[in-house]
This record gives structure tokens, sequence and C-alpha cells, in this order.
């Protein structure tokens, strides 16, 4: 199983608990770098993972390629789409644009309407697997019950909400980062979610984040948790309340030039 090197370590977790070799793939200025990808490691490969708008980085990465890509090995490529409503760099954007042939399209409640305690979305895409899925999850016992799936339903056919937060999000996002940068940590613009990732060249991630909790209250996450080589980032996620954020934006400016 092929997967982003820097992502939330579920996929690599997921092969592992299915008996499969996780292998990371590059990221080239935020996109997998499929060129990088071994022709062992292509050969032996059962599906690619995608994750675009990516957690933690916000990058977007080219969907297309990696389904041109996967069609081509004869590789399935799985895209995680679960901050797909959270694009501010252009329209949303799915890999079924792109055609359902050997590929699969993940999407959750749990980011487009805050409903994490469901756990339930939806996927779509190659038929074959589709179906193929469906039967394991029947005899997997893995099935929704009725009353989350009538939620679920509710949920996808209503976007006014979805609106609302896509508004809260960005404001969050900009208002937070603006007071990073004032102390002279590094934030890029995310391309999509809501996450910041940050470094900070006069520290490490884990000590980056223990200043971020000790004069901001802002509770992150060290960047190694989302691969080996990213000890110098941090992420931080614009989900608490507004005046919470801007408590945490007020207090960093207050440090600026002592940070």
């Amino acid at each position: 199983m092929l997967y982003p090197e820097v992502s939330y370590p579920t996929y690599a977790m997921g092969a592992t608990l299915a008996g499969l070799r996780a292998r990371a793939v590059p990221l080239l200025e935020g996109r997998l770098d499929l060129d990088s990808i071994t022709t062992e490691d292509r050969e032996r490969a059962l599906v690619l993972w995608t994750n675009s708008p990516s957690n933690p980085t916000g990058r977007l990465d080219d969907l297309e390629r990696a389904a041109t890509w996967g069609r081509t090995h004869g590789v399935l490529v799985a895209s995680d789409e679960c901050y797909a409503d959270f694009t501010w760099r252009g329209d949303p954007r799915s890999i079924l644009q792109h055609g359902e042939d050997g590929v699969l399209a993940v999407h959750s409640v749990s980011k487009r309407s805050n409903l994490a305690g469901l756990r339930a979305g939806f996927y779509a895409g190659d038929p074959e697997v589709v179906e193929y899925l469906r039967l394991v999850r029947q005899h997997a016992g893995l099935m929704v019950a009725a009353p989350v799936q009538a939620a679920v339903a509710l949920a996808y056919r209503d976007d006014e909400h979805v609106e609302e937060q896509r508004a809260r999000y960005r404001a969050r996002l900009s208002r937070l980062r603006r007071a990073l940068l004032e102390v002279n940590v590094e934030c890029d613009d995310p391309e999509g979610a809501f996450y910041l990732w940050c470094r900070d060249p006069r520290r490490d991630g884990w000590a980056l984040a223990a200043r971020l909790a000790e004069v901001a209250g802002v509770v992150s996450s060290p960047g190694e948790f989302y691969g080996s080589g990213e000890s110098g980032h941090v992420r931080i996620a614009v989900v608490q309340p507004d005046e919470r954020i801007e408590l945490a934006a007020t207090r960093l400016e207050a440090l600026a030039g002592d940070f």
C-alpha cells in the first residue's frame, strides 16, 4: 500500500492491520512524487492513497495525474476527499472528475458537517470495487445503523450549513495565521482543509508545540505525528470557537518580538 509521506497516520496503520506493507511516497512541493516510486513498489502495490486537500499540510494534489498513474500501472487509487468542501483555491475537486475506472473517492460527514461522532460518510467510484467493499462491509458486520444513515442523508441534502462553516474556518485560519506570522512562526496559506502547517526556524516541532501551549494556550500536534521527516513542523487545527481563536491570537500578538 502506497501513501503520502506526510499524512494522517491512519493510512499506514490500516495497511498494518490488514497485513500489508505500507510504503511512504515522497512529496514534491506538497504533491505525490509519483516518479519516485520504485519499480518494485509499483509492481507490488495494491492501492495508492491520495489526500487532497491534505491533512496536515493543507496542500492540493493533482488527482488527474494520480488517476492516470494508477490506471497505467494497474493500481487502485483511493482518494481521501474528506476536506474537499473546504478547498480555498478554486472549486472543490474529486478524482471522479477524471473517470470512475480504477479509482475510489472517500467522503465523510465528520469534516463536512462536524458530525465526527457518527463515523459515517460514503465512497464512490469503480463499480467493481464499490460492490466488493459492499460485500466486505456486509459480512464483516460494518453496516451503518438506519438512524445514522438517515442523519447522514439529511446532512448531505443541505449545503447551507457547509457554506457557513466554510466562512467560519476561513476567517479563523486567516486570523490565527496573521498572529503566528507576527511572532515569526512560518505558516503557508493553506490551499484547503482547516489546519495551519507551521514551523519556527528557532525550534523543532516539539519545542514549538510546547511554547505555543505555554504562552498562548494553543494545543498543536508536532509534525512527527504525520511523518518521520517532519520534526520541524506543528499542525494547528482551527476547530475551537471564534472567541478562543481570537484569545489565542491576541496572546500571540502581545508577544511580538519576545516569542
